[in-house]
């Protein structure tokens, strides 16, 4: 079988022709930075009813594709020097869809099994495993199971217990049924059907790895049922309800007993009414072995079973969270998801997926902003976007920060791996079509593990900010960076939002300030009324410290004719305490190559990794008005521009830490992350 060569290195100096990241501006350039998305397939593509689709073992990355012309693959990427290779196991024996996708498993043996199946087209599931251990590049030929009817899917779980491997699959008259394996799969034998019903439900499986099997069901296809979710699982040849309650055996036919409603309802759709109908996306098993899962709900279905007019709904879908607490199920909308891919399948989202260990972690694809529904346009066309989302606690609201932002290209269908080091995501990125015409690529993206929360702190930091388009969606990931900072190192955080227009501008709640430690300023262009102006100029006159981002360099620079009687700009906040002017972008409009100006692993730059690291945003000039007794700390460079990129001064007898780096993507990257600890944990000294 033919080999695909590798595709990315992203750790070395060496820049491929035919490698472009996946940047919001047109550069083509390959950092040094392991932190940026990585280039892994040039054509690949997955459906999300197969899992896994991708396994993390020790440095390597595996999963599972569909190309555009309908070769299953398995590719490797190797997370030390980011070489990729791509090993293609079919090759015109079936067609073009991303329903073929195979389900990869590490058997106890250390080889990897994969299992796939075409879209319905016959009654086989095929299967081979690597010739020895983790190299894709040798596989034993491919063998085949006929089932009793037409299949599609695969969804492997090895149970230790018993010794009993397991492939989910959909089979005859669309019901799930599933394969038994007593030696890692090898061989096979019919198990079961699972559910024997007149629909054509759609399950998420998730197991403990030693006895029992989670699953997730809805009563059909939301194109023709108005679905609810419910939850069960299986141990010991049985099926019991989420409370543990016996529904009855399993069976070991190719007839059953059970239906969906059987078990457990968690969602409740109203089957009655074409509104809120549901749909599975992913689940996850915690630390207790309680199950949490994600599904999207359409909000604006069109009328059962309609194939003509279908563009008349699908442009309103919410992803819902759902998580089991050993008692109860705790049901919630948690964001946005915009609109369906593509006319025709109106429930087709982006889609979302969980973090494997840390049910306060996931990902979703949206073409909207998450909190507000509002749609997000790149040169006028809606465009999806990779989202990380994350919460304080279990009872805290979720906050976003984007991975993608401003695309050229939609990104779709996230994945999330995670070891104790480290957690990473892949996704698709390109034209989707249909499930049958697309061409996509696959990114990878690997973010370091979390430190742990560290004690509460006493420290009150306000971050002052506004919902303003060109204000980089600071409405997002300054919520999101607050909400870390408070759990993961303890400090007391608010977010105020500011409202109303730009020349007559309201921060509600700001007299708040007065007990403030700390004061950010992450504003565009706004005047305030004369008391609120004089609150924060109180602040600063105090010797309180100051912390600008970005937009902060132009806060109070209102632009407008006419300011309101009442209200002021302050112009002169950007010379006097940040201690530059603003001289805008230039040519300045490509990514920027971030470089020290001091020792790394010292003072405000301790626990940065020793590298130079990658900006998708450009930087904003200051010529020479910096104050020359600024310490600069990193400086930039773009499009053949320099400026100062982060720096340290004092307005009398305030602290002053400034940096024009806060792109939206930068705060999913550890060294800005850390930077701005530093700086903050600084300024509080």
């Amino acid at each position: 079988m033919p080999v695909i060569p590798c595709k990315a290195i992203l750790a070395c100096l060496v820049c491929f022709a035919n490698f472009t990241l996946c940047f919001s501006q047109t550069a083509t350039v390959e950092p040094k930075d392991p932190f940026q998305p990585v280039l892994l397939s040039e054509d690949g593509s997955w459906c999300w009813f197969q899992d896994k689709r991708a396994l993390l073992i020790a440095d390597k990355v595996f999963f599972t594709g569909v190309t555009a012309a309908g070769y299953n693959t398995v590719s490797e990427w190797n997370l030390e020097d980011n070489q990729t290779s791509t090993k293609v196991l079919t090759e015109g024996t079936l067609p073009p869809d991303d329903h073929n996708v195979g389900a990869l498993m590490l058997r106890p043996d250390g080889k990897l099994l994969t299992v796939y199946a075409g879209h319905s087209i016959d009654s086989l599931v095929r299967y081979r495993s690597t010739s020895s251990g983790l190299n894709i590049d040798n596989w034993q030929e491919e063998s085949v199971f006929e089932t009793n009817g037409r299949v599609c899917y695969a969804n492997l779980f090895h149970l230790k217990a018993t010794g009993e491997t397991f492939n989910f699959f959909r089979g005859n008259q669309n019901n799930p049924h599933y394969l038994r394996s007593m030696d890692e799969g090898d061989t096979w034998e019919f198990g079961g059907r699972l559910f024997q019903f007149e629909g054509r439900s759609y399950l998420k499986y998730a197991s403990d790895g030693e006895k029992r099997i989670h699953f997730i069901t809805t009563d059909g296809h939301p194109r023709h049922f108005n679905n609810n979710i419910y939850h069960g699982y299986l141990e010991n040849g049985n099926a019991y309800r989420s409370d543990g309650s016996l529904v009855a055996p399993l069976s070991t036919a190719d007839t059953s007993s059970l239906k969906p409603s059987d078990f457990t309802l968690v969602y409740d759709g109203d089957l009655n009414t074409r509104t809120d109908v549901a749909w599975t996306s992913d689940m996850q098993l915690d630390e207790a072995g309680f199950p949490y899962f994600v599904f999207s709900v359409t909000k604006d279905p069109i009328s059962r079973g309609e194939t003509v007019n279908t563009s008349l709904g699908g442009n309103d879908h919410r992803y819902h969270y759902a998580r089991w607490n050993g008692r109860d199920w705790i049901e919630e909308e948690i964001a946005f998801a915009g609109s369906r891919l593509y006319p025709g399948e109106n429930e087709y989202t982006g889609l979302i997926s969980l973090h494997p260990a840390d049910k306060n972690v996931l990902y979703f694809s949206a073409d909207v902003h998450p909190v507000s529904g509002k749609a997000m346009l790149v040169d006028g066309e809606r465009r999806y976007e990779i989202f990380r989302a994350e919460r304080l606690d279990e009872n805290s609201s979720w906050q976003f920060s984007p991975i993608t932002y401003q695309s050229k290209e939609d990104n779709i269908r996230p994945i999330v791996l995670a070891d104790q080091d480290r957690e990473v995501v892949l996704w698709l990125t390109g034209r989707y079509s249909s499930y049958r015409d697309y061409q996509l690529k696959v990114y990878g993206k690997v973010l370091p593990q979390q430190k742990k929360t560290q004690e509460a702190k006493k420290t009150n930091i306000t971050f002052l900010i506004n919902r303003d388009p060109d204000n980089y969606a600071a409405d997002m990931t300054v919520p999101y960076f607050a909400m870390k900072l408070a759990k993961q190192k303890g400090y007391q955080t608010q977010v105020i939002m500011g409202e109303g227009d730009q020349n007559a501008f309201h921060l509600p709640g700001l007299e708040k300030i007065e007990n403030c430690d700390l004061l950010v300023f992450f504003l565009r262009r706004v005047a305030l009324s004369n008391a609120q102006m004089a609150m924060i100029k109180k602040h600063i006159e105090a010797g309180k410290p100051v912390l600008g981002i970005r937009t902060a360099n132009h806060a109070f620079s209102v632009r407008e004719d006419s300011i309101p009687a009442g209200y002021e700009d302050w112009w002169d906040f950007v010379p006097e305490v940040l201690g530059h002017v603003n001289k805008g972008y230039g040519p300045a409009k490509e990514i920027t190559r971030v470089l020290p100006e001091k020792k790394f692993g010292r003072g405000l730059l301790k626990n940065i990794p020793r590298q130079s690291w990658i900006s998708q945003g450009n930087i904003y000039l200051m010529e020479n008005s910096l104050d020359p007794r600024a310490k600069v700390l990193l400086s930039g460079s773009s499009a053949g521009q320099n400026a100062p990129l982060a720096y340290t001064r004092k307005s009398g007898q305030s602290r002053v830490f400034y940096t024009s780096l806060g792109y939206p993507t930068d705060f999913t990257h550890p060294s800005f992350l850390q930077l701005l600890e530093n700086a903050i944990e600084w300024s509080l000294k």
